[in-house]
């Protein structure tokens, strides 16, 4: 079922991006969502404050930070490239867009996808004719802006960085190690075709029964543990090549329209999602796929830019 998220990221690159308008309209769209959502944790900071450390409004759950994160990331890329490579008045709209919504994503609480925004930020900053004047200033505004944020709540420091490095997963007292090690088993237990998709949450006891110092989740917390687990080595090798195949394609799209900063960026999108030895929400799961694929179906849909139509007849045609 998990399939649908997929298909329609295929059907905004093959139907509906054919329109090179209607692709900025999306991203014009997404930009704005953005800044709604970056609205709307503001006024839950002035209301009620962080419970816990996290944010979960407009949802009720853990998530604002996800929907930055990634259903936002292809427009903050390009905000970002936008911002250290022009010199107008675009160039300090997108500077102050990436500083606010940096600032709200590490309100969130989210660790992980604090650090997708971040490492995709500073990517997209150093590949799309960045001034040096420019890089400089918006590293310095932006690291500053994160030290203010929390020297002003001890809460957040200790959060993301005390209890960030003491749960790194390298042993059985990290969370994350309890949460991705049953995926591990899985895998050497049922080696060519897993336990089953989304099976985890109900097999995970059985699993474990040898190592009980190890933790059940509905998912193993890493895509890759996850297909291993569940899928197999079949799952394995075919979701890994799927997900490569989405970040060569960006990529190839990117190297073809070096002056366009929606494909120069796009390959960002995808390659953070996917990046091998994160930490990540369930593979199958409904939260992360709709934004995750949301992102991931505006960076395919890059692939329709085409530098020079008249060399691209196809391209033409289809468009």
């Amino acid at each position: 079922a998990w399939f649908r998220f997929p298909l329609f990221a295929m059907a905004t690159v093959f139907w509906l991006a054919q329109d090179r308008r209607l692709l900025y309209a999306m991203l014009l769209s997404t930009a704005v969502g953005m800044v709604i959502m970056c609205g709307i944790l503001a006024a839950e900071v002035l209301i009620i404050g962080q419970q816990n450390g996290r944010l979960s409004w407009p949802y009720g759950d853990l998530v604002p930070g996800s929907y930055l994160a990634k259903a936002g990331l292809p427009a903050f890329t390009i905000a970002v490239a936008l911002a250290v490579s022009l010199n107008n008045r675009i160039a300090v709209v997108s500077g102050f867009f990436v500083l606010v919504s940096m600032i709200m994503s590490l309100l969130t609480g989210e660790r992980i996808n604090f650090l997708i925004r971040s490492c995709s930020g500073m990517l997209a900053a150093i590949i799309w004719k960045p001034r040096k004047s420019r890089l400089s200033a918006l590293i310095a505004i932006e690291v500053l802006a994160v030290v203010v944020t929390m020297q002003s709540d001890n809460n957040i420091a200790g959060r993301f960085i005390d209890k960030f490095i003491d749960q790194l997963p390298t042993g059985v007292h990290s969370p994350y190690y309890r949460a991705m090690m049953p995926g591990v088993l899985a895998a050497e237990q049922h080696p060519v075709l897993g336990v089953g998709t989304g099976m985890m949450r109900n097999l995970c006891s059985d699993v474990i029964a040898s190592a009980p110092e190890l933790d059940c989740h509905t998912h193993p917390h890493n895509f890759y543990v996850q297909l291993a687990g569940e899928t197999g080595l079949i799952g394995l090798t075919t979701g890994t090549i799927f997900m490569l195949s989405i970040v060569w394609a960006c990529f190839k799209a990117g190297r073809r329209n070096r002056d366009n900063v929606v494909a120069a960026t796009a390959f960002i999108i995808p390659l953070s999602f996917f990046w091998p030895i994160a930490a990540t929400a369930d593979f199958f799961g409904q939260w992360n796929n709709i934004f995750m694929w949301s992102g991931v179906a505006l960076a395919l849909a890059a692939t329709n830019l085409v530098p020079d139509e008249r060399d691209e007849p196809s391209h033409t045609t289809a468009a």
